[in-house]
């Protein structure tokens, strides 16, 4: 019975993506004008907003995973019953420093561009 409504539920969806691929390939078609999805087009500064925020998170998900990175390399040794040895905590720290280093500068350079005065090339940003 679940498998039945599974399957019954995929196929409606195929062919829901199939009608909205076959309305903008067919746009003459009144009938099938009714599947068309047109996502909102962004202006230029909404997609600069965008991606800005992106590049903070994707810092942030940098920082986040350079202070995990030795956590996890340690909580791992403890349930292996091992000892951390130095090579494994060097790479560790190592790969931790580098993470929360990269994810430090995404965040700096996406904040020194929306300061006054940045984007038209002037010092007094710096």
């Amino acid at each position: 019975m679940y498998r039945t409504v599974q399957l019954v539920l995929v196929g409606f969806l195929a062919v829901l993506f199939g009608m909205s691929a076959l309305s903008r390939r067919f746009p003459h078609i009144a009938w099938l004008q009714l599947f068309r999805y047109n996502a909102p087009r962004l202006s230029e500064e909404q997609r600069a907003n965008l991606r800005q925020r992106a590049n903070v998170h994707a810092g942030i998900e940098l920082i986040l995973l350079g202070i995990v990175v030795p956590m996890v390399y340690f909580a791992s040794t403890v349930i292996m019953f091992s000892e951390p040895t130095v090579t494994g905590t060097t790479i560790s720290l190592t790969s931790a420093l580098l993470l929360i280093g990269l994810g430090t500068a995404a965040i700096w350079r996406n904040r020194r561009r929306r300061l006054p005065g940045a984007d038209q090339g002037s010092d007094a940003a710096l």
